[in-house]
């Protein structure tokens, strides 16, 4: 029974595994989705900096260094936004360009908790045709049927008494 139970583990874990690519694949969308609507934030202020015959940073400090508590955060709002983008922009050339073998670590590498709680929310499974789909679903496998057995391994056994 228990052999049953760890072969059935195994499987479930494949499953789950089989999924990351397409995970992926949405998550790294999403990214890019919130990458282009920052870079529109960013041109916009980029273009009243100009308007104010400043540069960027020259912008974003004039607001910082205010004494006036709102307009001050106003400044911190304005840096906030581009150092996102930043982060972004990074985070997606990494996930657009990683191999198939580094998207698990790239993705956790880069994870955006609010992006990847939307992209968990409204993922849509698939089938894992792709060779990336099919690595992933064995090391799920592999996983969910060592697993087990390394934490078995860690249980002291009893030992039955000759009688």
């Amino acid at each position: 029974m228990l052999k049953k139970l760890h072969i059935v583990f195994a499987l479930l874990c494949a499953v789950a595994m089989s999924q990351f690519p397409e995970f992926h694949q949405q998550y790294t969308q999403r990214i890019g989705g919130a990458l282009d609507e920052l870079t529109l934030q960013v041109a916009a202020l980029d273009e009243r900096a100009r308007n104010a015959g400043m540069d960027r940073y020259d912008y974003v400090r004039h607001f910082q260094n205010n004494s006036d508590s709102i307009v001050k955060g106003e400044g911190d709002a304005m840096l906030a936004t581009l150092s996102r983008q930043q982060r972004l922009a990074k985070a997606y050339d990494r996930l657009t360009e990683a191999p198939w073998y580094m998207i698990v670590v790239e993705t956790a590498f880069h994870l955006e908790p609010d992006v990847a709680a939307n992209t968990a929310e409204v993922f849509v499974p698939a089938v894992p045709i792709s060779f990336s789909g099919a690595v992933h679903t064995f090391a799920g496998f592999l996983i969910g049927y060592l697993l087990p057995a390394m934490l078995g391994s860690l249980v002291p056994r009893r030992r039955s008494r000759a009688a």
